[in-house]
């Protein structure tokens, strides 16, 4: 009823305004009946001032005389033009013209209106708590209910930490270690936090471990020593500072001591290998046998839809789960497409589409990559390295 009765209001409203202008009087003016009323005064006064001697007769001859000329100016003024109706006519042609936007509404209303339509949901809910109601595979529209959420409940330590994943996924980076510091601050016993942060400082620093990085993954290590991703990127911090031997030295640690199913530590080995060999370092006897059982997958802390991070929004249903990581990798891949000169890019893509069971899709990632580096031998050779070790199909 109250949707009728605003819509009953709109057209009343509608049809009063294209009423009023037709059916309106028209004002007279009175700007030139006043300026000849005072100009008739003025010849009054002139002939008073003649008769008692203050004006001669040749120079009131001639004031009255100016002043006449004057007079029949604004007396010619023109008439205000005539209405092509009477105003009758314009009475009926106004209240019928009204009469038809009325029916009209009224009528394309009651064919194509749904009145019975609910109300769209407002997007209160994150992806952490979600029903289903946001848009499939629509990451700004995540990222949109994600800010929602933790404006409404700024104490929501998940909601910040999956803002953080959603914005590092879209390239904001700076916004990503907001969002992954607010999400350590609420709770610090959580390393991972920290380290996400320290993660995207460092991408937006353009891959320089920064102070302010350095700090989050030393805040990391406090919380769990043996964070990988914070103690894999201090490693990197000593190498851009000069000391690549207590960089090796850490890396290798690092591989040495990984869990036999850790799933970045393939990728950790053959990065260390590769770095090696190119600056003649001898690392036989330096790293245990890789574990043929180790399973293809991230290193850790890269981002991406990795079975951990899945794992981690386990209060989402199948459907929202599933929108949310598709809709980044599609982000990822969009990102790619724009900007295919990206060798981790692609990887990343190639270990998603993997990690989510989509071979064939990872195998058109990895061609596309390939394309996309077309006489540059050594990225194709990148791509194909990374691709054999994820296991993609065709590589």
């Amino acid at each position: 009823m109250i949707l009728w009765f605003v819509l009953t209001l709109l057209i009343v409203l509608a049809a009063v305004g294209l009423v009023i202008p037709l059916v309106r009087p028209r004002a007279v003016s009175e700007s030139g009946a006043t300026a000849v009323g005072i100009l008739k005064s003025q010849l009054d006064e002139l002939e008073g001032q003649r008769l008692a001697g203050t004006v001669d007769d040749a120079e009131a001859a001639r004031l009255k005389l100016e002043i006449e000329r004057r007079l029949l100016a604004e007396a010619r003024t023109e008439e205000a033009p005539s209405r092509p109706l009477g105003e009758k006519a314009l009475t009926r042609l106004a209240f019928g013209i009204a009469a038809v936007v009325v029916l009209g509404a009224a009528g394309l209303y009651a064919l194509m209106g749904k009145p019975e339509t609910p109300s769209a949901p407002a997007p209160a809910q994150t992806a952490a708590g979600a029903t289903g109601d946001h848009p499939t595979g629509d990451l700004p529209a995540m990222i949109l209910q994600l800010q929602t959420q933790v404006q409404a409940n700024p104490d929501d330590a998940e909601g910040w930490r999956l803002l953080g994943w959603s914005y590092f996924q879209t390239g904001a980076f700076s916004e990503a270690a907001v969002a992954y510091g607010r999400a350590s601050a609420l709770q610090p016993s959580n390393g991972s936090h920290a380290s996400a942060q320290g993660e995207a400082l460092v991408q937006a620093a353009g891959g320089q471990v920064t102070p302010a990085a350095a700090t989050a993954f030393q805040t990391a290590l406090r919380a769990d020593p043996a964070d990988p991703r914070a103690r894999y990127f201090l490693a990197v911090q000593k190498d851009q500072s000069g000391d690549q031997a207590g960089a090796m030295a850490d890396w290798i640690e690092i591989i040495n001591s990984a869990p036999a199913d850790a799933p970045w530590a393939g990728e950790v080995r053959r990065f260390v290998e590769d770095l090696a060999r190119e600056r003649g370092i001898d690392l036989t006897g330096r790293l245990k046998p890789a574990s043929a059982g180790a399973a293809p997958g991230p290193m850790a802390g890269t981002p991406g839809p990795t079975p951990d991070q899945v794992a981690a929004a386990q209060s989402m249903s199948p459907e929202d789960r599933n929108a949310m990581v598709q809709g980044m990798v599609a982000g990822l891949e969009s990102r790619l497409q724009a900007n295919p000169r990206d060798v981790e890019g692609w990887v990343r893509l190639m270990r998603a589409r993997m990690v989510l069971g989509e071979t064939d899709a990872a195998t058109r990632a990895y061609r596309s990559g390939r394309a996309a580096f077309n006489g540059d031998a050594a990225s194709q050779g990148q791509l194909a390295e990374a691709a054999r070790g994820l296991g993609v199909p065709g590589a």
